[in-house]
């Protein structure tokens, strides 16, 4: 555990607060980017520390999905949760459509 890591987050349940407020803030970024769904989850990570595990579900969206806009997305949800004193680290994992594109990876 680290030094951020309160007893409270072990074991502990999402408040309903807490996913309201991941919720509002994914779907603010990203509907226009095809989101369709987010689970929440708590969990612990690879080294044990207490975690929200956050699923994002997306449908195939034309032209594709921005990459600045999901990374954006990320540093908000950390931003909110941290504004009402939630300290778990938020894993964002992204399902996309398997023919989804992705704007930004052209040159890669």
């Amino acid at each position: 555990m680290t030094a951020f890591t309160y007893e409270r987050d072990l074991d502990h349940p999402v408040a309903a607060e807490v996913e309201q407020t991941i919720r509002d803030v994914l779907e603010g970024h990203l509907t226009s980017q095809g989101l369709e769904g987010v689970l929440v989850n708590p969990g612990l990570d690879h080294d044990g520390d207490p975690v929200l595990f956050v699923h994002l579900k997306f449908r195939l969206v034309e032209p594709g999905i921005d990459l600045n806009t999901l990374s954006q997305s990320t540093l908000a949800v950390r931003r909110a949760l941290w504004a009402i004193g939630e300290r778990r680290f938020p894993h964002l994992r992204y399902d996309f459509h398997d023919d989804q594109r992705m704007i930004g990876t052209e040159h890669w």
